[in-house]
């Protein structure tokens, strides 16, 4: 319990520093819109390793003329220094495999609440901005497949001097996964709930053409208990783990489209049991290099892509350095103002838990267009493939999606998805494929 403080304290401290920049402040409400086209159907991935691209958020390219979108802009609740956007979707979802089995599939159809909150400020110096959102599904015919996924964030960048500033970053994770993960066991009957918290700290300074950062973070890894058909449940609480991280970023800024950086990143992993159910010590020393180039051409071309290489050694001799390289980071086209297409990759090391294996290598690729097909009706169309290293080959896990969002007005929106999934495992008994359907009204404010 005692290796839950340094976490606890530094995640709420991260949300106190954040709430008291914000007393005094004014803003002049914001003019996007909440993207509600999202399939809800997502692959949560395992804890991995990651390097995670370091640069000030890149704004969207518009995606339709200003005046055109006002009309339909949420208008937002000012609260002080800070405009509150709140959002709730209601609707309902139709899967044509509710439990992700191989055979003998069920069909099932069941309701679907979506709350969320956004917030942001507009000061002349500083800036704070968050999010907050709660995904409850409750099927008709397997309650106990229920799903409530949430994500919350915050983040807060103080300008200490012309050439300095300060980020302060703090969020909050809940994902579940079922047998889609080659870490959850075969006989499973549900799904199993996985949590995090994270809070950074980052110090930039420009020294003329050269931007260096200084970040430092602490996240806690909580993983849930898993219900087995045979009776009882699988205990994951030797899973469970701390992870400390430094890293140190030098960009050049000179360029005026293609920024060039290298990154270097140490994050050990302490784990809550010293030894897990294999009788293995799992805590390990973890590094990372990564070197890539920020885009930025005007609202064209915007993004971050690296190549990355990841290195984790552990406390048990008996396990194997593990090593992976690959791309991360994200690259947006907007080629006019109704049209965005976005393409992400990510590289990371996951932990094994019960086996000699270390870790296991992965891989992730998506691309997502978004289309404004009128003033008020706006489309998304997306695909992508996870390539995840598991006993005896590689489980690749491919999705493709579509969506519709229908704007009545500034506060009500008719939205619908269409999401497929199939899995292709190691082992042909684990193979699945399913077909989700969502629609529902959101109401925003």
């Amino acid at each position: 319990m005692g290796s839950r403080w340094p976490v606890a304290v530094a995640f709420a401290a991260g949300f106190w520093l954040a709430a008291g920049q914000a007393h005094g402040q004014s803003v002049p409400p914001l003019r996007g819109s909440v993207d509600d086209t999202q399939p809800v159907s997502q692959l949560a991935a395992a804890p991995a390793l990651t390097v995670t691209p370091l640069q000030d958020p890149i704004p969207a390219p518009r995606r339709k003329p200003v005046d055109a979108a006002a009309a339909y802009a949420p208008t937002g609740i000012r609260l002080g220094g800070i405009t509150l956007y709140p959002t709730l979707g209601i609707g309902g979802v139709a899967t044509s495999n509710v439990r992700q089995s191989s055979s003998a599939a069920r069909a099932d159809v069941g309701l679907r609440l979506r709350p969320g909150l956004t917030f942001a400020s507009d000061w002349s110096r500083h800036s704070w901005t968050g999010a907050a959102s709660l995904d409850m599904v409750r099927y008709l015919n397997n309650p106990s497949l229920k799903t409530d996924t949430a994500n919350a964030s915050t983040a807060l960048r103080l300008d200490v001097r012309h050439d300095t500033r300060a980020e302060l970053d703090a969020s909050y994770a809940r994902d579940q996964t079922g047998l889609e993960n080659s870490q959850i066991p075969a006989t499973a009957i549900g799904t199993r709930t996985d949590q995090t918290f994270a809070s950074e700290a980052s110090l930039i300074h420009d020294f003329g053409p050269l931007e260096a950062r200084l970040k430092g973070g602490v996240s806690d890894h909580l993983f849930g208990d898993v219900a087995l058909s045979g009776g009882g449940s699988e205990n994951n609480s030797d899973r469970n783990f701390v992870e400390l991280s430094v890293a140190l970023r030098a960009t050049y800024t000179d360029p005026p489209v293609f920024k060039p950086y290298v990154e270097v990143t140490y994050d050990p992993r302490i784990y809550d049991q010293t030894f897990d159910r294999g009788g293995l010590r799992r805590s390990s020393q973890g590094y990372a290099a990564a070197a890539g180039v920020v885009i930025d051409r005007g609202p064209i071309w915007q993004g971050d892509i690296a190549l990355t290489y990841l290195a984790r050694n552990y406390d048990d001799p008996a396990l194997a350095t593990a090593n992976g390289l690959g791309l991360t980071g994200s690259l947006t086209w907007s080629p006019g103002d109704l049209t965005r297409i976005v393409t992400s990759l990510g590289t990371s090391l996951s932990d094994s838990v019960g086996s000699t294996s270390s870790a296991s290598r992965g891989w992730t690729g998506r691309t997502e267009l978004m289309q404004s097909l009128s003033d008020n009706v706006d489309g998304l169309a997306g695909a992508g493939v996870t390539i995840e290293q598991a006993s005896g080959g590689y489980d690749l896990t491919y999705d493709v999606g579509l969506g519709l969002q229908w704007k009545l007005g500034p506060s009500l929106a008719w939205t619908a998805a269409y999401d497929y999934k199939w899995l292709e495992a190691s082992v042909s008994s684990r193979n699945y494929n399913e077909h989700r359907f969502t629609a529902g009204l959101t109401i925003s404010r």
